[in-house]
């Protein structure tokens, strides 16, 4: 055990040094990764964007803009090849996208004018640039008319000075010379790739084994790099003893370049670090080995007598510390001063803590007493609706259950009045919502004069919406009230323009029913709401009733 502890700083100083050397070495390869990808990146965004640029170019030119036919394309699009040398072929196409001409005139076979009789109206480059009305480059496709490899087709709008499209000028670009462009910008043992919007290769290089036109998702290493995130090194072998760092950068249109360094094992550096570091160990671990012993001995017996000396003593009784290990122990003297002077300090500590825990408990009870105080005044305040001081809906909601509960103990009457007020739209787009807020207040008031001392509860439960329950009730006392609470709202004089009256009522609904064990609190409030709904149809400023009977019966013809 010694011997380990010995060893440990060394084992952790070499493990320490391996780790930095690997994350040094990691950084080194992941930064020269990033460069390289970097340039690649920019050589093919310029790449892609130069040969779209030359198409558009030659789109805009006024003489085709005039006159669009086989005869003035041909020169031109002789010339853009040979500028151009990477375009495999050049095209002008109708609007219906059959192709009048194209350079080179003959095929790859050596065969004429191939070109004739070919559409390419379904292909993709031609189909984005008429609709899209801009140059565009396509995802790889296979060629039908030069040669049957893949291409990536680049085509651009031809439009009349009128606006109306004349036609479709286009290439196809020559992969086997982008690949071979690609190759120029991988670093020696990394791989590059261009993937197309459509997630399939365009150009790799030989390290990949990739051919033109397949999915990227086919190759275990790319599927990986393009689950990772853009612009971000990451190890895509998920393999537990190799590593390779894969690197995704995103261009424009959807179009992808995705690299990898070359493959290494995981613990390549850690390895060659550790060698060393055993090393070391080895002659540490037999320098420790001679010397351990001899001072394990010498040390541990003075700390036995300690230990067996302590083993009886208790710090919180109130016997003193032993004497003894004033003489017995010389050689630990000081730690045994410091341990009297720790146990006398523990004593003093433990009736310190006796009296505060004694004032803890007297004070949390008192604070105890305080919560639950401030907890029932908020539970209070979250029951109130904080405009009009009245009952709101949360509230509403509880004390209308314990209310038909007691109802239907007593099997008494219940009775339910629905207020609302009439046009209060139309009355805060006239006044604006701060005199809405106000006219709330007032009628909330009037109806607590008239409703708050003789219903069991008063609740604004919608924006002007205010429902009661009464309980015992009668037919005839809840009609009074009713017709009560609109004549309160109505001697408010409150001026509200939109409304036929000039003034701003309301419209009441009631029900009253028998809270048997058949009854249900719902179906009363149900009676209420659509005898409010039925005074509303009236022509508002009234009360209508609506027994439950009724609604039921309703209910029973629906």
């Amino acid at each position: 055990m010694l011997l380990a502890f010995a060893l440990l700083p060394a084992l952790i100083l070499g493990l320490a040094l391996s780790a930095w050397y690997e994350h040094i070495d990691r950084w080194q390869a992941q930064t020269n990764l990033v460069n390289m990808t970097d340039g690649a990146e920019l050589a093919l965004r310029g790449y892609l964007a130069r040969h779209r640029r030359a198409v558009a170019t030659l789109a805009a030119s006024p003489v085709l803009r005039v006159q669009f036919d086989s005869g003035t394309l041909q020169p031109r699009l002789r010339l853009l090849r040979q500028m151009y040398p990477d375009f495999l072929t050049t095209f002008g196409a109708s609007p219906d996208g059959e192709v009048l001409i194209a350079e080179p005139p003959l095929d790859a076979s050596g065969k004429p004018n191939y070109w004739r009789g070919t559409s390419v109206a379904d292909r993709p480059y031609f189909q984005h640039a008429v609709s899209a009305g801009r140059a565009y480059v396509s995802g790889v496709f296979k060629s039908r008319g030069y040669g049957q490899g893949m291409l990536v087709g680049v085509a651009a709008p031809v439009f009349a000075t009128d606006g109306h499209l004349l036609g479709v000028v286009g290439a196809a670009l020559d992969l086997g010379k982008l690949e071979a462009y690609l190759s120029q910008l991988a670093r020696a043992g990394d791989a590059l790739a261009l993937i197309d919007p459509a997630g399939n290769v365009v150009a790799a290089t030989a390290a990949l084994g990739m051919p033109r036109g397949q999915a990227a998702r086919a190759s275990r290493i790319l599927r990986a790099i393009m689950m990772q995130p853009a612009n971000v090194v990451a190890d895509a072998d998920d393999s537990f003893w190799w590593q390779q760092d894969g690197l995704r950068i995103v261009l424009p249109d959807g179009w992808q370049v995705l690299s990898l360094a070359p493959r290494q094992l995981v613990a390549q550096t850690w390895l060659l670090a550790l060698g060393a570091l055993v090393v070391v160990l080895v002659f540490v671990a037999l320098a420790v080995r001679l010397v351990l012993p001899r001072a394990s001995r010498r040390l541990m017996q003075p700390v036995q007598a300690l230990a067996d000396e302590l083993s009886h003593f208790d710090p919180g009784s109130q016997a003193e510390f032993p004497e003894s290990l004033r003489y017995s122990v010389r050689e630990l003297q000081p730690i045994v001063d410091a341990l009297r002077t720790h146990a006398t300090l523990i004593r003093t500590l433990l009736v310190q803590r006796e009296q505060t825990l004694a004032e803890r408990e007297h004070e949390i009870e008192q604070r105890t007493r305080e919560l639950r105080r401030a907890v029932e005044a908020l539970g209070e305040t979250a029951r109130t609706d904080g405009l009009t001081g009245l009952t709101n809906y949360r509230g509403w909601r509880e004390r209308a259950e314990a209310i038909w509960q007691e109802a239907r103990e007593s099997g008494g009457e219940i009775a339910a009045i629905c207020c609302d007020i009439d046009f209060f739209k139309s009355y805060n787009d006239t006044y604006g919502h701060a005199a809405g807020d106000q006219a709330l207040r007032q009628v909330a008031s009037a109806l607590q004069a008239v409703l708050g001392s003789r219903a069991r509860v008063l609740a604004r439960t919608g924006g002007e919406e205010f429902v009661a329950l009464m309980l015992p009730a009668q037919r005839r006392r809840a009609e009074i009230l009713a017709e009560s609470a609109r004549l309160a709202v109505t001697d408010l004089a409150i001026d509200h323009r939109s409304s036929p009256c000039g003034h701003m009522t309301v419209s009441v609904g009631f029900s009253v029913m028998v809270a048997d064990t058949s009854a249900r609190l719902d179906t009363l409030l149900r009676a209420a709401d659509l005898a409010l709904y039925q005074a509303k149809r009236n022509g508002r400023n009234q009360v209508c009733e609506l027994s439950v009977s009724a609604l039921q019966k309703l209910r029973a013809e629906e």
